[in-house]
């Protein structure tokens, strides 16, 4: 009589593992779809071919655009904030942000293509994001909530305007000072 092999079911910690691989995926997909044509045109077919996952594998993940949107944001948000907390003192913290932004394919395409998504960004300032930017920025640089508001300001002008490598360490200089008055 042949054997009957019996598969194993996954463990937990296997199918959360992969899960976040498939999501980490799927954003990665979503940047390099974002960086190239922007909010507007990015859709989710080109999302699920970008991530090489199935496109009902995007959708187990995230219900709609809007969703990846916000998903990706929180993202961003984390990884900046660790980039923030891994530098050395106040001057690092603005000038390594300031860069990163400068750097960022998605902020500078959607600048581009779409700035009234930015300008909205700007002008929302009592959001939940708003304020979890704003209280990791004043705990990074040990400032006020007015100072706080400042650099994040400051941070997000740099989408219209960037600061250029020549010209960051002068203007990071001038933003540190004004958080000592």
């Amino acid at each position: 009589m042949p054997s009957i092999s019996r598969t194993q079911p996954k463990s937990v910690n296997t199918v959360l593992v992969q899960s976040n691989r498939t999501r980490t995926a799927l954003l990665d997909g979503a940047r390099l779809v974002l960086s190239e044509v922007g909010v507007r045109e990015a859709n989710m077919i080109t999302i699920a071919d970008r991530s090489r996952v199935a496109r009902a594998t995007l959708y187990n993940h995230f219900r709609d655009k809007e969703e990846i949107l916000h998903a990706l944001l929180d993202s961003e948000i984390a990884r900046m904030s660790e980039l923030a907390k891994s530098a050395s003192n106040r001057s690092e913290v603005l000038f390594l942000l300031s860069r990163d932004i400068f750097d960022n394919g998605v902020l500078r395409k959607v600048a581009e293509l779409e700035p009234h998504l930015i300008a909205r960004m700007v002008t929302i300032s009592e959001s939940e994001k708003w304020g979890q930017v704003r209280e990791t920025l004043q705990s990074v640089l040990y400032c006020s909530r007015e100072s706080g508001e400042l650099v994040l300001r400051w941070l997000l002008s740099q989408f219209f305007s960037p600061v250029p490598e020549s010209a960051r360490r002068g203007a990071v200089e001038k933003v540190e000072a004004s958080l000592s008055l």
